[in-house]
């Protein structure tokens, strides 16, 4: 209540009613009032279909023309609508004692109280889990995989909104459960590539929503006894080849042109050492880290040193030749003085070295690298953009992989140098090779057996 005007607000009505009257499927049923000299309205999240709907009473109707289905499902309705009633009731009578600033939000409150309860409580128990799980059963995760980790929650939290009040219990993390997200999300995807208005929703964020859930249900609730059974979440598979999504790598003339581009500020020019010695040794940026700081062992071969590195996403060692060229680059890099390795290190473990991407496209704008990059996105949709504004430090690894490959050596060697899990990434950038590049490497490797 405003201390400072009149209030007249036992004169405020409710009134629900069909926003589209003439549709043959079943509409959602809305909640209207008129407090203050403005008009709120909010969904119902009830449904009826428009030719059962009393307008008059604002009611479902119960008939003996209907199907019992259809009365059951109106009686469930009319049973809402009378306990929303009541509850708006006690919203006038409290906003005419207290003063209100927000009146919609304080609405809602009333009239949802049972739903956002229920909400609450299973967005809650998921959220608890997460921090268990992240205490407790992975404590070495990263900060930013655990940031990440916390927004896919919130995707649950708007598919529990979506459910019936019969559906919003524990038993949403079982098997079912997990199904009718996947369901849920599939629907959300489908949506995306048609809405122009919504945000993209693509087939890797839709895993990730759903992996989480599984594997909090399988890893903290199965465990601590909340619930019984363990759950299999079936991945949804993205039909774009790995080179529509963005695994290029550069050309020769291109990594020339970085390194031999002008007009770079200091901070720049370490930037473009740093990213050439990426791009000769192929390591993820978190294991470029460990170069800088000297966090790695030196093994002594025939012909080269090899620099052997304990890689921070898989923990399986990665051995790269220390080649003539890559300790001309570290020696560099270890002269220079603006780009602090440690601050550097620090920034890989945690939110990202977005300042690191950002220099490499500011320095691929200057060298003037203009090809073309085809992507395609989560959507499907095809996207064509400059390279200079699409490269970042992962083209670095990609472009060591597809050097390697075309030089002739295995899959397996290459996966032990880059330090990949296993090969089946190497195998799909090897089907990158030209087939003048394949018959280079035949003949070279024929010449050695004859």
């Amino acid at each position: 209540m405003d201390k400072h005007r009149q209030n007249f607000y036992d004169k405020c009505k409710l009134r629900f009613y069909l926003p589209f009257s003439k549709s043959s499927n079943p509409g959602t049923i809305y909640l209207a009032t008129y407090i203050d000299g403005k008009h709120y309205r909010c969904s119902t999240h009830l449904k009826v279909y428009p030719n059962q709907w009393n307008s008059e009473m604002q009611l479902a109707v119960i008939s003996n023309v209907q199907s019992q289905l259809d009365n059951h499902n109106n009686e469930i309705v009319n049973e809402q609508l009378n306990k929303l009633r009541r509850y708006y009731s006690e919203f006038i009578e409290y906003i005419s004692n207290n003063y209100v600033s927000d009146i919609l939000e304080t609405l809602k409150q009333f009239i949802f109280r049972d739903d956002a309860k229920t909400k609450l409580v299973l967005v809650y128990v998921a959220a608890e889990a997460l921090e268990y799980y992240h205490k407790y059963v992975k404590p070495s995760i990263k900060e930013s995989t655990k940031r990440q980790n916390e927004s896919l929650l919130s995707e649950f939290g708007r598919f529990v909104d979506t459910l019936p009040k019969n559906d919003k219990t524990m038993q949403i993390f079982s098997q079912k459960g997990l199904n009718m997200y996947k369901e849920y999300l599939i629907d959300k995807m489908n949506r995306s590539k048609t809405d122009g208005k919504m945000r993209n929703f693509g087939v890797g964020q839709l895993n990730r929503c759903g992996a989480i859930i599984a594997m909090l249900i399988n890893k903290v609730f199965v465990p601590r006894e909340i619930v019984s059974n363990f759950v299999v979440w079936i991945k949804v598979d993205d039909p774009r080849r790995e080179d529509q999504i963005g695994y290029f790598p550069l050309f020769d003339d291109e990594v020339a042109a970085i390194e031999n581009c002008s007009g770079l500020t200091p901070v720049e020019e370490e930037y473009r050492d740093l990213f050439l010695l990426h791009i000769e040794c192929g390591q993820r940026v978190s294991d470029l880290a460990k170069l800088l700081t000297g966090k790695y062992d030196v093994k002594q071969g025939k012909r080269y040193s090899y620099i052997v590195v304990t890689t921070m996403k898989e923990n399986i060692k990665a051995i790269i030749p220390l080649t003539p060229r890559m300790r001309m680059l570290m020696d560099r890099v270890k002269k220079q003085k603006l780009v602090d390795p440690v601050e550097f290190e620090r920034k890989t473990k945690g939110k990202g070295n977005n300042t690191y991407n950002e220099a490499i496209r500011r320095i691929a704008r200057k060298a003037g690298l203009n090809r073309t990059i085809v992507k395609i996105d989560s959507t499907q949709k095809e996207v064509k953009k400059p390279l200079h504004e699409t490269i970042s430090s992962h083209y670095a690894r990609c472009t060591f992989i597809t050097n390697m490959i075309k030089n002739g050596e295995s899959p397996e060697e290459v996966r032990r140098m880059s330090g990949h899990a296993s090969d089946e990434m190497i195998r799909t950038v090897y089907a990158q090779l030209t087939d003048e590049e394949i018959i280079k490497n035949l003949e070279s490797r024929l010449k050695l057996k004859q």
